[in-house]
């Protein structure tokens, strides 16, 4: 009986180590964490799955530079010049982590069908003049230095491989970064897809600094918009 149980107890224990040898080992825990949740302060992303009324996505690149002037002339009085909010309630576009959080079709729903005490502007600046004066609220957040940074990132790190000098993709699987695309997502989500990987695209939160990560997201939205001159 014995002589029995041995052979099996054996072909256990070689099983046994045998699976051991083959469990990968733990990935070493990045010099960086990947943020997971948006913070409570930013806006729930979504709309771009269900467009609100008036939404008309832009064919090409707005101008933020013409968007100013339409801002100061309309906003503000009431967000500030400086956008800094300047009446009880206005919202502050120099507050970076809550600009990161929105996504830019969502501040175009507002500024076209108006909000809380907010008046719309449908009818009075055209599609175009909305897309200008939505992606103008960016120039209060992201300076003109993040994103010269993010365009020697994109190349030095290999994006414009895949993705294209101007966003247009190289490869069938890249996705193509058009004026109609880029403000459907907030730049919070470009980020974890940057610092995560997805799909065929490698995650570069170990190859890349949580500032040069930000960089090249910036960069990569103004493939669907014209910054304003700062």
């Amino acid at each position: 009986m014995k002589t029995k149980i041995l052979p099996t107890l054996c072909v256990i224990l070689l099983g046994l180590v045998l699976a051991a040898c083959n469990t990968p080992a733990p990935l070493p825990e990045a010099p960086t964490r990947i943020p997971t949740l948006i913070p409570a302060t930013m806006p729930a992303p979504g709309s771009q799955n269900t467009p609100q009324p008036g939404v008309v996505f832009p064919t090409s690149a707005p101008d933020a530079t013409a968007g100013l002037a339409i801002y100061q002339e309309n906003c503000a009085s009431c967000h500030g010049a400086d956008g800094k909010g300047q009446v009880e309630g206005s919202r502050d576009f120099t507050d970076v982590s809550y600009m990161r959080g929105a996504a830019p079709v969502d501040f175009f729903a507002v500024v076209t069908n108006g909000a809380g005490e907010m008046p719309a502007f449908k009818d009075e600046l055209s599609d175009d003049e909305r897309w200008n004066a939505t992606w103008a609220l960016w120039s209060f957040a992201v300076p003109a230095e993040q994103i010269a940074q993010g365009k020697t990132v994109y190349e030095s790190a290999g994006c414009v491989n895949c993705h294209g000098a101007n966003g247009e993709g190289v490869i069938p699987q890249a996705r193509k970064f058009t004026p109609d695309f880029i403000p459907q997502y907030p730049a919070q989500q470009y980020y974890q897809s940057v610092s995560a990987g997805k799909g065929i695209m490698p995650a570069h939160q170990d190859r890349l600094s949580e500032d040069e990560r930000w960089a090249s997201v910036e960069y990569v939205r103004t493939f669907g918009y014209q910054p304003a001159s700062q």
